[in-house]
């Protein structure tokens, strides 16, 4: 199982907030109290800033990611090391971010 999204891991944070025990329940459900640590913990791994992988550790069931050259002086190259443009001087990759969300209403109906 692959680690959630910062979206799904806020999201969890938040259904488990909407389940938490109210101040007039006595005691704390163990399980709700597990669950909440464990959620936190994805949360806080969801929003930690990803560490470049060395380009050695690529295989090409990786797919397209992009590639790094520190220190950073340029945009990051998209792509495989089999792409015929590979411009073949990086040294770390980092995994695309996931797709965006499709919006809700069009900019229009936003203002």
């Amino acid at each position: 199982m692959s680690a959630p999204t910062v979206h799904e891991a806020l999201a969890r944070l938040v259904e488990l907030d909407e389940q938490a025990p109210t101040g007039g329940e006595i005691g704390i459900d163990p399980q709700w109290t597990n669950d909440w640590y464990q959620a936190m913990h994805q949360a806080r791994k969801a929003l930690a800033p990803e560490v470049a992988i060395p380009g050695e550790q690529y295989h090409e069931d990786d797919g397209p990611v992009l590639w790094w050259r520190f220190p950073i002086a340029e945009e990051p190259w998209a792509g495989t090391p089999n792409d015929s443009d590979w411009p073949g001087y990086h040294t770390h990759f980092t995994r695309l971010p996931p797709s965006p969300v499709a919006p809700t209403c069009t900019p229009n109906e936003a203002q």
